[in-house]
């Protein structure tokens, strides 16, 4: 009889399915086939937090059914994770209807697809692991008690309905916490003046030594008075060294890449969101299409265990002595230590092939999956190789009071560096030899530079994955789905690779805060998935873990709902620091639709209110939008008219849901129009690229204005056609101005603001 194996992915199914041939028969579920349902909360508390699942993607499940009845072996292979063991259990709960002898059920593991690998689960297999589904369905519970408890109130309270589609999600609103607090700590930032003092000093070769310290203490230059003061004491001084260390420094390897590394070095070197990087890690999991057929080219990518097999560590070895020699391989088989809590269900992510280089397999994969690929194969490489060896040489110079110092490092030996080329650092220099303790040094120049201290930088998507991981919220598998959602949710935007929690983001935290305290705290999401980690393990039911979180959390809920029911006046308000020019109330924070506004905090005896215009900068502190000083600066900037094409009276410049638009000031006429940046478009010839906004993206682009039969667009303002290709637009980019066509390399230098 046919045996029938299930998977998750159609891909994964066709690269399994072509290494088994006859006797077999591959199919996929498409993912999860039960859910909670869409239309209610779909779990009866008053029952142990039963789950009402109910049954998704029904033309599939009736396939997988009448595979089924015809299967001598019925294998549930999903991924051997929390998500992949519910989604067996699932097929098992569905299945067993039309499989009578349960004995035919099994449950193999694997941790990479290739042919090995799985005919060896298929001879072995496990059962489903009921503690893993537990977890998963605690999980599920947890995350739809408080979405769609809270979503609601989220939405009723804040946008003053609660169709208006405001969510909150359990592990989410933890992450955007960390983006608002940052983003708090820049708003309250206050720069701080200070001067760098640096040295031009001269013996048998020149160097630059800095200065650190007076009388012995740390010292910091706070004035242009100050640092000319220290430049007269530096001048009149003997500049004399003091003393000449010399060390030698070993540069280890980093560990094989788990999930939460791959995305954070894929982020900062690939410049791939996490999503992206899991898509495509999948992509080089399921399987790719070679020669000898499809093949999966790495391990499983949801993992948090730096483990890798015997067999792939001695294949690395070998690799590495011939490829780059004995001295290149580390002295011994390098292992690395788990971190506390780590799951071991796999390997860490590694080539299942480490003879199948990137450049062997290149002409095979798309360009996004060679560099994922290099990018693994070259980590994993690099684990059994030897460190990098370093010399450094610090020298401390005396002049008078004064203390001076100069730093150099050089590669002696690469090693594993051999892999990654590093880029020289600016502030690296080569200290002379022969440097002696008591030498008299010539003084070539003072260099005094003017700077200030700066706000901690906003989080890249890098940096917090890195944060998540830290604070223990989340766990690898979800990092990417965290940072999505609230990105898709509009609480989030990235600009220039950094992630900005938007006014609604901010907002939506304070909330929460206010009212949800816990749903924000990372310890106690932290301990809630060291509750999940335990259900897991057998030392935790799934009933006193969700009861242990629900009896707080229905208390905040039904303290809430009593507020509202009571009728007074709203229980959350965000004010501002505008007056009302008619009462003179305070203006508040109002949201509608997707856009905010500031209505009169004295409504409805006073229905005052004022645009927020899309891209004006304002700062949240401590609950309070400070915006006046911003609103009457732009009032100045763009108090401007232009004759009405319809009558001819002026149009003034206002600001809308979409950005700037001019609008007839006589009010029989009401005849709107674009603001224009005058700049012909260059792919239709016939329009002008006029300004938008984008209320998905949150910021302003130029568009043509025959938009939708042209869709050209840019994201910085047009200066000017280009004037070498005629395909593109001149912006204002990186302080010069370049075209916009990827293919011209027309640039200018910038001499003064672009207009």
């Amino acid at each position: 009889m046919t045996k029938l194996i299930i998977v998750e992915s159609p891909t994964k199914a066709r690269t399994i399915g072509a290494f088994l041939g006859k006797g077999y028969r591959v199919l996929s579920s498409q993912g999860h086939v039960r859910d909670l349902p869409k239309s209610d909360l779909g779990v009866d508390i008053d029952n142990g937090f039963a789950p009402k699942f109910e049954t998704k993607r029904t033309k599939q499940v009736k396939l997988l059914r009448e595979a089924a009845k015809g299967a001598g072996k019925v294998y549930l292979a999903t991924d051997h994770d929390r998500e992949g063991e519910a989604i067996a259990y699932d097929l098992y709960t569905i299945l067993k209807r039309v499989v009578k002898d349960e004995s035919a059920f099994s449950r193999p593991l694997f941790n990479e697809i290739t042919k090995r690998v799985i005919l060896e689960a298929l001879e072995s297999p496990a059962q489903i692991d009921l503690n893993k589904v537990e977890a998963q369905r605690a999980r599920r519970i947890l995350d739809r008690l408080v979405g769609y408890q809270v979503s609601p109130l989220l939405s009723r309270i804040i946008a003053g309905s609660k169709y208006e589609g405001l969510s909150a999600g359990r592990v989410q609103s933890v992450a955007l916490r960390f983006l608002c607090e940052r983003e708090a700590e820049i708003a309250s930032f206050v720069p701080e003046e200070y001067w760098e003092i640096d040295v031009r000093l001269s013996d048998s070769g020149v160097f630059v030594a800095s200065l650190t310290k007076k009388g012995g203490e740390k010292f910091v230059v706070r004035s242009a008075a100050e640092a000319a003061k220290v430049e007269g004491g530096l001048r009149a001084a003997r500049m004399t060294v003091e003393s000449v260390e010399e060390k030698e420094r070993l540069r280890q390897p980093p560990p094989p890449f788990i999930t939460s590394s791959l995305q954070q070095a894929a982020s900062s070197v690939l410049g791939f969101s996490p999503k992206r990087t899991m898509r495509i890690a999948q992509e080089l999991y399921e399987g790719v299409a070679l020669p000898e057929g499809s093949t999966g080219l790495i391990t499983y990518m949801r993992t948090d265990s730096v483990r890798v097999s015997d067999d792939a560590v001695a294949q690395a070895r070998t690799l590495i002595e011939k490829g780059f020699g004995k001295d290149y391989l580390s002295d011994k088989p390098r292992r690395y230590r788990n971190k506390k809590r780590s799951q071991d269900a796999h390997e860490a992510i590694r080539p299942t092939d480490p003879t199948r280089s990137p450049e062997a397999v290149a002409s095979y994969l798309s360009p996004d999956q060679r560099k994922l690929y290099t990018l693994i194969y070259n980590r994993f490489l690099a684990t059994q190789m030897a460190p990098a060896l370093y010399r450094q040489r610090k020298v401390i110079v005396t002049a008078g009071d004064y203390t001076l110092e100069a730093a150099g490092s050089t590669l002696v030996f690469p090693g594993f560096l051999k892999l990654f080329p590093e880029p020289k650092k600016k502030d690296d220099q080569k200290i002379p030899e022969g440097l002696k303790s008591g030498e008299v040094l010539k003084l070539l120049g003072i260099e005094k530079t003017q700077k200030f201290t700066e706000p901690p930088r906003r989080y890249s998507e890098a940096g917090l994955v890195n944060l998540l991981e830290k604070e223990g919220v989340g766990r690898p598998s979800t990092y990417a789905a965290i940072i999505s959602v609230i990105q898709e949710r509009g609480y989030a935007v990235k600009e220039r690779g950094s992630l900005r929690p938007t006014l609604l983001g901010q907002v939506v935290v304070d909330f929460l805060k206010r009212y949800f305290a816990e749903t924000v705290e990372p310890k106690f999401t932290a301990h809630m998935e060291e509750d999940l980690d335990r259900i897991e393990e057998g030392a935790l039911t799934r009933i006193d873990a969700l009861r242990e979180f629900y009896t707080p959390f229905s208390a905040r809920l039904e303290a809430l709902e009593s507020l509202l029911k009571d009728g007074g006046k709203r229980p959350f308000r965000v004010m501002s620091d505008l007056k009302c020019d008619k009462c003179g109330s305070p203006m508040e924070l109002r949201y509608w639709k997707g856009t905010y506004f500031l209505g009169c905090s004295n409504y409805p005896e006073c229905r005052n209110t004022v645009n927020l215009p899309p891209d004006l900068p304002y700062k949240y502190i401590d609950g309070k939008l400070i915006v006046r000083e911003a609103l009457d600066e732009y009032a100045k900037q763009t108090v401007q008219t232009i004759p009405c094409p319809e009558c001819g009276s002026p149009m003034e410049l206002r600001t809308g849901r979409y950005g700037r638009y001019y609008k007839c000031t006589d009010p029989e006429c009401g005849e709107t129009a674009p603001v224009s940046t005058g700049v012909t478009c260059p792919k239709c010839r016939e329009g002008v690229l006029v300004e938008k906004y984008s209320t998905k993206k949150k910021r302003t682009f130029y568009s043509c204005s025959r938009y939708p039969d042209c869709r050209f667009a840019v994201s910085e303002r047009p200066v000017k056609a280009c004037p070498s290709c005629g395909e593109g637009v001149i912006v204002e980019k990186g302080g010069k101005l370049k075209c916009t066509n990827k293919a011209c390399s027309y640039e200018e230098e910038l001499k003064g603001p672009a207009e």
